[in-house]
């Protein structure tokens, strides 16, 4: 963590406020009748690395189909932003939807990437003004589920429009995902507008299949989380004492990852110990799949109408366009 602040202070990217301190945060979740870890966790700057490894599988086909979106509507994209717009995306990694996105809104006033992890952020930097010299761009170190204070320079937007790639409301709980909506519709003010990328409900085995791809990509990205908690809280997890897993949750419709312990064992945090039985698990992250128009109800509760959808042509994934209402 100190190290992506550090990376942060050299290159001018936006520190996060004060948090609460990431050991009790992991306290809290593994006090839990069901274990947990906070998901956030997973995106350091070797989660990120882990993570584009996972985009490039096969079975992961959430960012292809997406870009292949963004590519293919361009033109109605960009004529619904309108011209001189702020490009808010949240999670942004290292930039590379967002940098579609402003291939096609070729007018953008400037362009905020937000992410968790800072190092992606240098990385976005560096891949939008490659592209576009000449854009403002405002790179925010933070957590997105935190509120955004956008940076004084898109004053001079002509609105501001949000953009969440990869399905990332996915990771929220209903009720989480109607306020980070929420959230995202203050920041972006009365004239504002968001796109957002949706995974689509379909038969489990696609989702499942996604998250458990034959290279064991997604499985080295969510065992990393315990030798980050090695790393960086005096824990003594032994990452190869615990199984991938990812399964789908029916009733809730959403995809739900972890890890199992493999054997009865207690390693600890900072000399306090953890006790798993044989088989318990540790759930690390949810990504939840939605219909188009279920979807645009949740989203309804946080005040924001869809005005128009894409989807591509196997039903698998879709970028929706929304105002705020009334």
């Amino acid at each position: 963590m100190r190290n992506a602040i550090d990376v942060a202070r050299r290159t001018r990217v936006v520190p996060p406020p004060a948090v609460r301190p990431v050991i009790a945060l992991v306290f809290e979740g593994l006090s839990e009748d069901q274990k947990q870890l906070p998901s956030m966790l997973l995106f350091d700057a070797e989660g990120s690395r882990l993570f584009e490894r996972v985009c490039e599988q096969p079975e992961y086909y959430l960012r292809r189909v997406e870009t292949s979106l963004l590519r293919r509507h361009a033109a109605e994209i960009c004529a619904l932003v309108g011209p001189q717009a702020a490009i808010v995306e949240y999670g942004a990694g290292a930039g590379t939807q967002g940098a579609l996105l402003l291939d096609a809104v070729t007018s953008a006033h400037s362009y905020v990437p937000i992410d968790i992890d800072a190092s992606q952020l240098v990385r976005a930097r560096t891949t939008i003004r490659a592209r576009r010299q000449a854009l403002r761009v405002y790179p925010l170190h933070q957590d997105i589920r935190q509120y955004v204070a956008l940076p004084a320079g898109i004053a001079g937007a002509r609105r501001r429009v949000a953009f969440l790639p990869g399905s990332g409301v996915g990771a929220y709980r209903q009720l989480e995902a109607v306020a980070m909506l929420n959230s995202v519709r203050e920041t972006m003010g009365p004239d504002g507008a968001l796109l957002v990328g949706i995974d689509l409900l379909q038969d489990s085995t696609v989702h499942e299949r996604a998250c458990n791809d034959a290279a064991g990509a997604m499985a080295a990205f969510n065992r990393h989380v315990l030798a980050r908690l090695n790393r960086e809280i005096d824990a003594t997890f032994d990452p190869e004492a615990f199984e991938h897993c990812a399964v789908w949750n029916e009733d809730d419709h959403r995809i739900e990852m972890g890890l199992v312990s493999t054997q009865v064992q207690s390693p600890t945090i900072a000399g306090i110990g953890v006790a798993f039985g044989a088989g318990e698990k540790i759930v690390t992250s949810c990504a939840h799949k939605f219909t188009l128009d279920g979807f645009a109800s949740l989203a309804r509760i946080a005040g924001w109408t869809a005005r128009a959808s894409w989807v591509d042509e196997d039903q698998r994934y879709a970028l929706q366009y929304l105002e705020q209402a009334g």
